[in-house]
């Protein structure tokens, strides 16, 4: 298994190069040697292990050295001088900064979520 590998930035990399590429998942098997199946966990980010073989093949055929691929800390989301580090906060922002979105709207969908969100914390802590 291939530790620190970042599996849905990979996934995302696979499907966009396979379209952009215009192949099918049957032909991108071909290509680099590897199961339709396994291509298809990837792409949706749902792979829990890679193997280095796997890892090897696609990043050979993505162009990119292998340490692209590890996992990488995200640039944190700053707002009033403040890091973000909740998802709430930090959902909060993306709608505000939606252009579909009216301010009120923005502010129903993320007290909503807060809500949920929070809800769902509290249970898988009971766990």
């Amino acid at each position: 298994m291939a530790e620190g590998i970042d599996v849905a930035r990979l996934g995302r990399l696979v499907h966009r190069k396979r379209r952009k590429d215009g192949l099918s998942l049957r032909q991108l098997a071909e290509i680099t040697d590897l199961k339709i199946p396994t291509l298809s966990r990837i792409e949706r980010g749902a792979s829990k292990d890679i193997e280095s073989a796997t890892l090897l093949a696609l990043s050979e055929w993505l162009g990119k050295d292998l340490n692209e691929l590890r996992e990488q800390k995200p640039k944190p989301i700053v707002r009033g001088g403040k890091d973000l580090e909740q998802t709430p906060e930090i959902l909060d922002v993306y709608l505000r900064a939606d252009k579909n979105l009216n301010r009120d709207t923005a502010h129903a969908l993320s007290e909503l979520f807060k809500a949920a969100y929070g809800m769902a914390v509290k249970k898988q802590q009971k766990e």
